[in-house]
């Protein structure tokens, strides 16, 4: 309820500080309210924060074997979506809100504690488990630069980005075994609703975050058919955004030479 409330609380003041701009500047100066495009990457470089599963049975062809965690793993993601910015009278802060289909997780690798195929040497045998989310995120984020950000596309920006889960999963893979094992994540073993903290820069097209996700998608109190919590301890991981950022507005035309004559062709030659 604290960590919803605080959102609620955000919101509530991005919207007070648009109102509080006045008719004529939202009427008037319509090129500073614009969308962007916004297309990237995810990337993960760890596993949730706080877990407590240092072990797991992993399936394979040689039965459910005993692993133990090794260490950390990269994961990749995409982002894609459509963001609108409000930026306000002194040129220099504003609201960004929107909407961007994510694809994000995080992955452990894990040693195997006993020897399934003793043709190999022990150290041979490690496998990963991968939890993945694919969502449709919210973000609600304050901007500031130093110069009119407008102009200069450039700022730094921090915030929440609320996640609606569509679907959660989870898979395994040893590299002594053939076999491969995933599933879904039911309703219980998953959170509708998943939360990030973001503070990132944006320079020119270009966007560099880093979030938190302090409320996860993956339920740590969910318990299993044996009445075991599987995902006991895990509280959040946090990954890095790379992506394009780009106004899709007169500026993007005015700082390059070759958008500009597309768009002169597609108006007749017109300059303006």
């Amino acid at each position: 309820m604290k960590k919803l409330s605080i959102i609620l609380l955000l919101s509530v003041l991005c919207n007070s500080m648009v109102m509080a701009q006045g008719g004529d500047y939202l009427e008037d100066k319509t090129e500073y309210r614009y969308p962007n495009f916004v297309i990237g990457f995810n990337h993960c470089f760890g596993s949730a924060i706080g877990g407590e599963s240092d072990n797991l049975l992993i399936r394979t062809g040689y039965g459910d074997v005993q692993q133990e965690k090794k260490g950390l793993v990269y994961t990749p993601g995409i982002q894609a979506g459509v963001v609108y910015n409000i930026d306000l009278k002194n040129n220099k802060t504003g609201i960004v809100v929107g909407g961007k289909i994510v694809d994000y997780g995080f992955k452990n690798k894990y040693k195997c504690t006993e020897n399934p195929d003793y043709s190999r040497a022990e150290g041979d045998y490690v496998a990963k488990e991968t939890f993945r989310s694919i969502g449709l995120q919210i973000p609600l984020l304050f901007k500031f630069g130093t110069s009119d950000i407008y102009r200069e596309m450039s700022y730094a920006y921090f915030g929440v980005q609320p996640t609606l889960n569509l679907m959660v999963a989870k898979a395994q893979k040893a590299n002594f075994s053939d076999d491969k094992y995933g599933k879904k994540l039911g309703s219980g073993e998953k959170n509708a609703f998943s939360v990030a903290a973001t503070f990132g820069f944006n320079y020119n097209i270009l966007s560099f975050s880093v979030n938190y996700m302090f409320m996860e998608f993956i339920n740590s109190d969910f318990k299993d058919e044996n009445n075991q919590m599987p995902y006991k301890g895990i509280k959040g991981h946090i990954y890095v955004c790379t992506s394009l950022n780009v106004p899709m507005t007169r500026w993007i035309t005015i700082h390059n030479w070759t958008a500009e004559k597309i768009r002169r062709k597609l108006h007749n030659g017109k300059t303006l």
